[in-house]
């Protein structure tokens, strides 16, 4: 497969922003001790008083940090590997390039828009728009029929139709239940905190849920399409599923009361998202 050399750049220029603003997260700590805050719908929070994220509250400025650590650790690294290999012309890379700049753009479109204002903001801004474009490109240049032609009589389609399905209900469900009666009532929902509304629940009912609908249904009849966002989706979701156990792992040191139930179903979709991102992987033919 041909390399988008636009795509390539893009993602180039990701690398030291990624660093930056992710090294700035983790090792920019200073002092300072977290602080009540009445938000505008009366609730009392914690605000983390110190570091890169002093303005944000402990729960949220602990995935911020869960989620750095991650980008820092998986997320670039993959990265690089998805240029390297991509501009070696393999469909394994750019199925890697793409499933990654996913990663990126769902991490700083959430980065930009819910983690309060910072120096690093127009750094966001410029991920959030390098990703974005990147991934839109990427996309444009996958050959569907390409694709299915490379996938192995290995390649666990009925297994991973189902784990998308079970992705999409489960978000529904989760998300649909936090929210949907404060919506009728006008109360502030469980996790809203210091933000205005809820970002993530936006972005997973508006754009994940579809796509995973969408993906397990074009991948039960076996359609190329299918084969492509199924590999792109678990190749991202093996990046955003090492976050989110990050995220809760973060969470739990730093006191933040968490839901046990719903956290173990997170890691172990997780998991089995990480699971399915590497069988995938290795059943596509170069």
């Amino acid at each position: 497969m041909k390399p988008n050399n636009i795509v390539i750049r893009l993602a180039l220029l990701i690398i030291p922003l990624a660093l930056l603003a992710a090294g700035a997260g983790v090792f920019w700590q200073g002092t300072g001790e977290p602080y009540p805050f009445e938000t505008l719908r009366g609730e009392t929070v914690m605000i983390r008083g110190h570091g890169l994220y002093r303005y944000d509250t402990v729960n949220s400025s602990s995935q911020e940090l869960g989620q750095d650590i991650v980008t820092l650790l998986i997320g670039t690294p993959l990265l690089i590997a998805g240029i390297v290999l991509s501009r070696k012309g393999t469909l394994r890379g750019q199925l890697l390039l793409t499933g990654v700049l996913g990663y990126f753009l769902y991490t700083y479109a959430s980065m930009c828009f819910l983690t309060a204002f910072n120096p690093f903001f127009l750094v966001y801004v410029a991920l959030f728009s390098l990703s974005l474009f990147g991934f839109i490109l990427s996309m444009k240049n996958l050959d569907v029929d390409e694709v299915a032609s490379h996938i192995q009589d290995g390649f666990p389609r009925r297994a991973i139709a189902t784990y998308f399905i079970i992705v999409a209900v489960f978000l529904t469900l989760a998300w649909l239940g936090l929210v949907a009666s404060p919506s009728l009532t006008w109360t502030p929902p469980n996790g809203l905190e210091s933000a205005i509304t809820m970002v993530i629940q936006a972005l997973d009912l508006g754009i994940i849920v579809p796509t995973a609908f969408i993906t397990a249904s074009l991948l039960i009849k076996k359609q190329a399409w299918g084969y492509a966002l199924s590999s792109v989706m678990l190749l991202k979701i093996l990046t955003m599923g090492a976050a989110l156990i990050s995220m809760i792992i973060v969470q739990f040191l730093a006191g933040v009361k968490i839901d046990p139930i719903v956290s173990i179903i997170f890691i172990l979709i997780s998991i089995s998202g990480i699971i399915f991102g590497i069988l995938a992987l290795r059943n596509i033919r170069d």
